[in-house]
């Protein structure tokens, strides 16, 4: 078995894609127009000049500009930024105000103190990427990002990061074909791909504009279990990729490509980073589900079915080598509530693949020491 926990995604690694935003149907918030109830908008990358003060700590004015804390900010200069901040990094919002915020390095970390001198123009880019469904009539001037929800509801990424989010259940949907760019910026050496709607699927790999790796995959498939069914059974497309040889180049560009000869192509769910080896999946493992559907029946017995989703379950155990437990200790600590893709087989093609393949996070992770070479794990998986 194998995790791949995600490298976080954000514009700088996002080079390209095919997927517009805003989108087919997407429209960007306008502070002066005025929206009507069930109107909807996204805030992507709003931009703005900013001012920024020497001081402890450093105090960034944006008129207006409805960040909350804790969103992604990057900072750009046609002179120099004040000592303590630099441009082209991320910065997170924390101390917010009227019309002024604060930076930190991390995430509700402390904020950045600036000294030194600064010159030229600051322009400061906030990243949002998602979607706003009007609570109200009239709806002017209210900033969605920091609404209560009594304006504004959040209903989740815009279609362009849709398959970046791994929280919510979304999907980027685009005319064939999808085609996006990746450059992380540090060493990895695996993807995956989950909720494909695509015949086919290319992973290439760049160094320095030189191809070093490319992989087409096929998504075609049928369940063949007879001879009646080679010949009539229906084709379809498997929904799932994952790809662990990747070359971890430091300064690799990942190009991933889905087509599709007909209709929309779709991706559920799109992960790059370094994958982590558990030990071998035993033959034991168990592909479950939990139906969230709810019967309910009147006084004479006859039932009324709501449906609901049903949630995947992968329960495994693995044989995990003794000189990689404290590696696989450190995992378990890392991946607490946080989701990443689990797979119990390397190869695609394997009938069991799909099966021991799930997005989501770990329910149980045990690790038995009752044996001399190898340790036990056990694992209990649930999509998000």
């Amino acid at each position: 078995m194998r995790v791949l926990p995600p490298l976080e995604m954000t514009e700088a690694r996002l080079t390209s894609s095919t997927a517009a935003e805003p989108g087919v149907g997407e429209a960007a918030w306008a502070s002066g127009t005025t929206y009507a109830a069930g109107d909807k908008v996204i805030l992507g990358s709003p931009s703005s000049t900013v001012t920024i003060t020497i001081a402890s700590p450093g105090v960034v004015s944006w008129a207006s500009n409805g960040l909350p804390n804790g969103t992604p900010v990057v900072l750009t200069t046609t002179g120099a930024l004040p000592t303590g901040l630099t441009a082209g990094r991320i910065y997170y919002v924390i101390n917010r105000a009227a019309g002024t915020f604060q930076l930190s390095a991390t995430l509700d970390g402390a904020p950045i103190v600036t000294t030194g001198s600064q010159s030229g123009t600051h322009t400061a880019t906030a990243q949002i990427h998602r979607k706003y469904e009007s609570q109200v009539g009239s709806n002017t001037g209210n900033p969605p990002a920091i609404d209560d929800g009594s304006k504004w509801l959040d209903v989740g990424p815009t279609n362009r990061w849709a398959m970046f989010d791994l929280l919510r259940n979304t999907a980027t949907i685009v005319a064939s074909p999808l085609t996006v760019v990746i450059t992380p910026g540090q060493r990895i050496d695996a993807i995956g791909l989950v909720g494909l709607v695509a015949d086919s699927v290319t992973v290439s790999v760049s160094v320095s504009g030189s191809p070093v790796y490319s992989v087409t995959r096929n998504l075609s498939t049928r369940n063949v279990a007879s001879w009646r069914d080679y010949f009539f059974e229906p084709f379809s497309t498997a929904p799932s990729l994952a790809l662990f040889d990747l070359p971890p180049y430091t300064n690799g560009v990942i190009t991933v490509t889905l087509t599709r000869s007909t209709g929309m192509v779709s991706c559920g769910g799109l992960l790059v980073g370094t994958s982590v080896y558990l030990g071998q999946t035993q033959y034991d493992a168990v592909s479950d589900a939990l139906n969230f559907s709810r019967i309910e029946r009147n006084f004479a017995g006859e039932a009324s079915l709501t449906p609901r989703r049903t949630v995947p379950k992968v329960i495994a155990r693995v044989m995990t080598p003794k000189g990689i437990v404290n590696k696989v200790r450190e995992v378990r600590t890392d991946l607490n509530a946080v989701p990443a893709l689990w797979s119990g087989l390397d190869d695609a093609d394997h009938p069991y693949f799909e099966a021991v393949l799930i997005l989501g996070i770990y329910k149980q992770f045990s690790i038995n020491l009752d044996f001399p070479e190898h340790a036990l794990t056990t694992v209990e998986l649930e999509e998000i």
